[in-house]
Formats: C-alpha cells, structure tokens, sequence
C-alpha cells in the first residue's frame, strides 16, 4: 500500500471511530466520551513521547555544546576533557550519545538528581514517565522531613525549590520540542487534506453525528483538530483539559494528579505550597475546562461509554479518570489497543492500568464496565513508532 493511500486509510478510519463507530454504539446506545492520549499523535506518525522529547534534547544541548571546552543549561553540563569532535547532525538513540561521549573523554552530568534519573531510566528501560518521576522526587522529599520530624509549616526548603525549577524548566523545552513538531505538523496536515479528498470513500457532508460526542484530549498538540476540518458540518466536541501549545488562554499542565495517592493528604498537611505547585488539580482552576467535563459526565440522562485512544490511563491523571470512570452515567468504557505485533497487544496492560482508577468499592462495577477483549479493535496506525 502507498504512503498516501495509507494516510488516506488512517484518516478514514478515525472519522468512523469518533463520528459513527457503530458496533459499540449500537451495542450501547448511548453518548461517547472519547480519552485521547499521546498514542492517538504517535498513530499518526508524530514523535511526541517523552523518550523522543529526551533525545532531541541531548542532541540540541550537544550542538549548542560543539567547539566549546564547557557548556550548560538549567538541566546539564558538559566538560571537554579531550580533543574536539565532530559531530553527527543527529545522534539516533541515547545509547550512541552516552559511548561518544566516553569515547571521546566528555563529561555530561546532570545538573539536579531528579533530571539524572530520567536520563538513567531512558538508558535502562528506554522508557520514562516525566511527571510520574517528579512525584517520586516529591515522596522523597516529604519522607526526608517526615524522618526529621519536621513539623513547621513556613520552613524554607531548598531541595523542593530546586525540584520545582528544573520541572518548570523541563516543561518550557518539552514546549519548545512539541511546537518544532507542530511545525511539521502543519504541513503534513495540508498533504493529507489533499489526499482525502482524491481517496477516502467518506465524503465530508455525508456523515451523520449520533448521539453527543465529548472528546477530551490530554494531548497539548493539535492532531484531533484534523477531524473538525474534516468533518465541518459536524463538528466535533474537543475539550483540551491539559492545555494546547501558544495558548495564553489555555495553558499549559504539566505535573501530578494523583490525589487518591495515601501521602497526598500528607504532603497537603505540611503547609508548604511549594510541594503542591505541579499538582494537575490547581492547574485545572486557570480555566473552566474541567467544570466542563463534569458537566457533560453529569447530565441527568447523560450515560456515556467511555472510548479510550491512545491514553496511557497512568496515574498522573488518577483523580480525573477515577471521576470519569466510577460515574454513575459511565456505562461502559472501550480501549482501542495498541497492537505491538500479530501475536502481541497492549489491552491487557491498559485494563491493569484502568484497574488502578477504580477504588476497592467500585472493582466489581469496573468488571462489568470494560468492553471485552472480543468487542474491541486496535487502533488505526499510520506508522510503526
């Protein structure tokens, strides 16, 4: 099959999933909220994960490095110990960077702990969860005061400090990385509207919404917008709840939201709003976004299946998702997996994740709310990520 006609495929098919998807609705009856996740950008062939994110970093420090004896940032620094090298315009994985440097005698240290063990986890499991990370390192500090009997609510504490800046800093060039590949993006966007409209058999005016349509995208980039230029007629319902890039009046949230977590109430308790500055919750009051969601999950004859693309359902997003999840007026909630090979899919992993949302009062209704393995399908690709 041809790139295009491939891009053609893709796009189609996600038109049916948001718009019509009529197995499950019929099965259902019912309206859709749809959870979109950073697996719906990567089906459509962007490198917007955290491990991509990490390596165009270290390759940007690395060039803005070049010729220097001494280089840093607010995360890094380097120190040439040897000869000057020439380096590659990209290096392919983290693992290449790390033996370049040792061969060529450069010392790269990270300049906090917490950006240190990223960089460690990505080497080790090449994989990492940012905000996920940084709630660790919040534990680590509260339990430090929690041995030291630390009992005031106004003490200075400069490792908290420190731990906020160089997450604040992570956000900004993670903002940085995210509109570089808007950039990309946008034209990539208007090569597929060409190719839609000489191959896909869905004509735009010919699809009939049924039922209310609610997506919530936890992405900060733009892709699900694809589908409202597509569909024009129907336009569809996207809520940002975590921001959207070069949006003052949407900002960004970056951080933790696992309220349900037993040290929360703990770390509220120590008086000291510093450890709660990246808590998702407080993020959620500079717009009305989630006041939104809850209006639509709470409507008097509003029962919802839940559609899940591409959200991971970790716990960063707990307090929404269990608020989404144990409603009342959820009725069923659909994963479209991700399918790794001919023999291997991820909708077990996601059902464990789910399963982590749901309090031990509500484990019997989850049972009876996630659609079967055999009633669900695995999310369109547009590429192998």
């Amino acid at each position: 099959m041809s790139d295009q006609k491939f891009l053609s495929v893709i796009y189609q098919n996600y038109s049916l999933i948001l718009v019509l998807d009529s197995e499950i609705t019929n099965f259902y009856e019912m309206n859709d909220l749809y959870l979109i996740g950073n697996g719906f950008d990567l089906a459509h062939g962007l490198k917007t994960s955290y491990n991509d994110f990490l390596l165009w970093y270290l390759n940007d420090f690395l060039k803005k490095s070049f010729r220097k004896d001494h280089h840093d940032d607010d995360l890094l620094k380097i120190d040439r110990r040897g000869a000057h090298y020439n380096l590659p315009d990209d290096f392919n994985s983290v693992k290449d960077i790390f033996q370049k440097l040792k061969d060529w005698d450069y010392k790269l240290k990270a300049k906090h702990d917490f950006f240190g063990r990223i960089i460690e986890n990505y080497r080790e499991y090449k994989w990492v969860d940012i905000e996920y990370e940084y709630y660790l390192a919040l534990l680590e500090i509260y339990k430090w005061h929690e041995k030291q009997e630390i009992i005031r609510g106004d003490f200075y504490n400069e490792y908290i400090l420190e731990l906020n800046t160089c997450f604040k800093f992570i956000m900004r060039k993670l903002a940085d990385y995210l509109v570089h590949l808007e950039y990309t993006e946008e034209i990539e966007n208007r090569q597929i509207e060409n190719i839609l409209r000489e191959n896909t058999g869905v004509e735009k005016n010919n699809i009939t919404i049924s039922g209310e349509k609610l997506i919530v995208n936890f992405n900060y980039t733009s892709t699900i917008d694809l589908y409202n230029s597509w569909l024009k007629g129907n336009k569809l319902n996207v809520i940002n709840i975590h921001g959207k890039l070069n949006d003052p009046d949407n900002p960004i949230i970056f951080g933790y939201g696992d309220e349900m977590d037993p040290h929360y109430e703990k770390i509220e308790n120590l008086n000291n709003n510093e450890f709660l500055r990246n808590i998702k919750s407080f993020g959620y009051f500079r717009t009305d976004n989630y006041q939104k969601v809850i209006r639509f999950i709470e409507g008097v004859y509003n029962e919802f299946t839940v559609k899940i693309l591409g959200h991971s359902c970790g716990l960063s997003d707990r307090i929404l998702l269990n608020t989404i999840f144990e409603h009342p007026n959820c009725k069923a909630i659909k994963i479209y997996y991700y399918q790794k090979s001919e023999t291997e899919n991820d909708y077990f992993e996601k059902t464990q994740e789910i399963s982590r949302h749901f309090k031990a009062s509500g484990k019997g209704d989850m049972r009876t709310k996630i659609v079967p393995f055999s009633k669900s399908t695995p999310m369109p690709q547009l590429k192998k990520i």
